[in-house]
Formats: structure tokens, C-alpha cells, sequence
């Protein structure tokens, strides 16, 4: 059981940070249209630009508990990986609405959440957050113990 708790808590605190996420996304979205006026479909880019950066924030800072220096690639890597997610979501909904004839959105967007959230969790914690959680993975096996540190042998 133990073996499976790691990626359980990390599944955890990644549906944590998605709450955040969310709402992140809609505060700026009311932000946008309500009191600044933007049009929906810019406001909407907007919002979820910044709901993808606090994702990655916290996902790197806590989640994933990422500790080697941030690069260019793991930043491509998270933008990728959201995009593909937002793109399965979008899939889910598109289905539902036109082929399964669901008229609510709102119930569109619920089918597809955890459809997106399953990919943008497993594209994470398999592409972007890898190396430090393999890392992470040697140093569990010792009963938490580091390596010893071999660099001046």
C-alpha cells in the first residue's frame, strides 16, 4: 500500500491546485469581462493563461515538489501538456454536445473535467515533473536516507 500512496497524495495535491486553478481562471474571467469589458473569447485566453502559470507554480513548488532549476524544456513540456488537456476537454465537450445531443454546457463540462484532469495529471507527473520524481523514488526505497554523495570520488 505503501508504494501506491506517493502517487495517491500526488493526485491529491494536484486536484488541490486545480481547485486554485479554477479558480483562478474564473476570478480573472469576471475580472476581464465584468469590470474591464473584454470580450469573452479574450477574456477567456487570458484567464487561462494565468489559471496554466499558478498551475505550474504550484504544482512545480508542491505537488511534484520540483527541486532542479527550472528550465526552458520543463516549461515547454507544462504548456504542452495543457494544451493537449485543454484540447481533450474540448474533444469531451464537442462529443457530448454533437454527438451524444447533451444541450446543458455546463453538464458537457462536467463530463469532461475528470477526462482532462486524468491526462494533464498523468502528462505531468510522466513528462514534465519525470526526473525529480524518479529522484525522489531512489531516495524512498532507502527508508528515506539520501545517497551517499560521491562527488569528490
Amino acid at each position: 500500500m505503501k508504494k501506491y500512496w506517493g502517487p495517491i497524495k500526488q493526485f491529491i495535491k494536484f486536484n488541490i491546485v486545480g481547485i486554485s486553478n479554477t479558480l483562478v481562471d474564473f476570478l480573472v474571467f469576471t475580472l476581464c469581462t465584468g469590470v474591464l469589458h473584454i470580450a469573452y473569447i479574450a477574456a477567456k485566453m487570458i484567464s487561462y493563461c494565468c489559471g496554466v502559470i499558478n498551475s505550474y507554480i504550484w504544482n512545480s513548488a508542491w505537488t511534484f515538489k520540483k527541486e532542479t532549476k527550472r528550465t526552458g524544456r520543463e516549461y515547454g513540456l507544462f504548456l504542452l501538456v495543457n494544451l493537449v488537456s485543454l484540447g481533450v476537454s474540448l474533444g469531451a465537450m464537442y462529443i457530448c454536445r454533437n454527438r451524444l445531443n447533451i444541450e446543458s454546457d455546463f453538464l458537457c463540462n462536467i463530463i469532461a473535467m475528470p477526462l482532462s484532469m486524468v491526462v494533464n495529471f498523468m502528462g505531468n507527473r510522466l513528462f514534465v515533473f519525470r526526473e525529480a520524481d524518479k529522484a525522489r523514488a531512489g531516495r524512498e526505497d532507502d527508508g528515506g536516507a539520501c545517497p551517499p554523495d560521491d562527488t569528490n570520488q
